[in-house]
């Protein structure tokens, strides 16, 4: 409302910016309830959301873990289980480490021994890493695929006369089977160096790989187990097992 004075001026009367004033506060309570609202529901959504486990490793590393279903694995998970098992298996050494948990070694040290061996079947022979690594493959299953690795390892491995190992051009993308099941191609190499082929001879290594998901290793090992313990612990430990390897048919995989 207008009021004139004696001067003709008009002036405002305060009790006009009453109602002014309550609609400005008002809006500055709402705006205030909206963004405590919105803190509100993020912090009940922290609270229901499960903490990260960490898990201490046999090394004393510290690693974050994150609960999946017990037949999941992922991608990375079954491509590098693939990897280091079959690695471990057909890199053939005439030396094993005496305090590390896998027993590949290119050179002889002072921390390395002999490698006897492991007899398999009818007279053949693997070495103690090709060993290790079986208790990748499923129980039926490992006895008839050892004693062919064990016709494939030649006798000049454990007297330093050979050695070989496994290389990888490609591992493709694990294609699921069935739940807790996949199947993973490799393309690889086995190469093997002795006195005859000293740069190495070529073998082809072509498999379509058949995995499954098993329990893992969870119970932790004594301060005095073995570093053969300690190497089967290791390739359990991701839930995984090699239940069947089938020669692969490059034409159609490049079709």
């Amino acid at each position: 409302m207008q009021i004139f004075n004696g001067n003709k001026k008009p002036f405002i009367d305060s009790s006009d910016l009453i109602p002014l004033f309550v609609l400005g506060t008002l809006g500055l309570q709402l705006l205030n309830l909206l963004i405590n609202s919105g803190g509100a529901v993020s912090l009940w959504s922290m609270v229901r959301k499960p903490a990260p486990a960490m898990v201490q490793l046999l090394d004393g590393r510290s690693v974050a873990m994150e609960a999946v279903d017990t037949e999941q694995r992922t991608p990375m998970v079954i491509r590098q289980f693939i990897k280091s098992s079959l690695g471990l298996m057909f890199t053939w050494n005439a030396r094993i480490p005496v305090n590390k948990d896998m027993a590949v070694a290119s050179t002889g040290t002072s921390d390395t021994v002999k490698d006897p061996g492991v007899s398999i079947g009818t007279g053949g022979r693997i070495t103690t890493a090709s060993w290790q690594a079986a208790f990748a493959l499923k129980e039926d299953f490992r006895n008839p695929f050892l004693e062919q690795v064990a016709r494939m390892t030649p006798s000049e491995v454990f007297s330093g006369g050979a050695q070989s190992v496994l290389s990888f051009e490609s591992v493709s993308v694990p294609k699921p089977v069935k739940v807790g099941q996949w199947q993973v191609d490799i393309v690889a190499s086995l190469l093997i160096f002795d006195s005859t082929h000293p740069q190495g001879l070529a073998v082809p290594f072509n498999k379509s790989i058949f995995v499954t998901a098993i329990e893992p290793t969870t119970d932790p090992l004594a301060d005095n187990s073995s570093p053969i313990q300690k190497a089967v612990y290791r390739i359990q430990e991701s839930g995984l097992q090699i239940r069947e390897i089938r020669d692969l048919d490059i034409q159609q995989l490049n079709q």
